[in-house]
C-alpha cells in the first residue's frame, strides 16, 4: 500500500548496515516514528482516509530521503522506520526534524489529536558511533523503540533522541 519496504526488508537491511557501519568504523542512525493518535484517527475517519493518510506519510518519507544509504519501511499499521547515516548526531536530529515538520504540514486534519489539529508523528532517534561501540540488531531497534516511547509519554509530535546514559548499551 504504501510502496515502502516492509519488516522482513527492514530486518535484512539492518543486519546489512550495521554490518557495514562497523567494518567502516562510522556512525548509523535509526529513527523509529508513530502516526499520533492514529487508532482515533482510524474510528473517527474510516479506514480508506487512514490508507490515505499512511500513504501520505510514506510519500513524504520517501521525498526527504535521497540518498543511496536512506531506507525507509513501514515496520507496521502506523509505525514507521528509517535508517540512514550522517555525519554526526546533530545531523541526524536535523532530518528528524525535517521529517516531523514534513508530515504536520500535510495538514491532514485529525480532530482526534490532543497536540495539533492535523496528523503528527512522535520520533524515537539514536545514533550509533561504529567506531566506540557495536550493538546488535535487537538491541539497535529496542533503544530507538524506547526513544520513541519517551517521545510519546512526553506530549507527542517530537523527537527523543536516546542518550547513552539513558540505557545501557551492553
Amino acid at each position: 500500500m504504501t510502496k515502502l519496504y516492509n519488516r522482513r526488508h527492514f530486518n535484512d537491511i539492518l543486519t546489512r548496515e550495521i554490518g557495514r557501519a562497523s567494518r567502516e568504523k562510522n556512525r548509523l542512525s535509526f529513527i523509529i516514528l508513530d502516526v499520533d493518535f492514529f487508532k482515533k484517527y482510524n474510528d473517527a475517519n474510516g479506514h480508506k482516509a487512514g490508507d490515505e493518510a499512511l500513504i501520505a506519510v510514506a510519500n513524504a518519507l520517501k521525498g526527504l530521503l535521497n540518498r543511496g544509504s536512506d531506507f525507509a519501511f513501514r515496520l507496521g499499521g502506523e509505525e514507521f522506520g528509517i535508517i540512514f547515516s550522517r555525519s554526526d548526531e546533530s545531523k541526524s536530529l536535523e532530518l528528524a526534524e525535517k521529517i516531523r515538520k514534513a508530515i504536520e504540514n500535510l495538514e491532514i486534519i485529525n480532530s482526534a489529536s490532543t497536540v495539533s489539529k492535523f496528523l503528527t508523528i512522535s520520533l524515537g532517534l539514536l545514533v550509533v558511533d561504529f567506531c566506540e561501540n557495536f550493538i546488535d540488531e535487537n538491541v539497535f531497534y529496542t533503544i530507538a523503540d524506547d526513544a520513541l516511547y519517551s517521545a510519546k509519554e512526553k506530549g507527542r509530535n517530537r523527537i527523543h533522541v536516546h542518550q547513552n546514559e539513558e540505557l545501557e548499551l551492553f
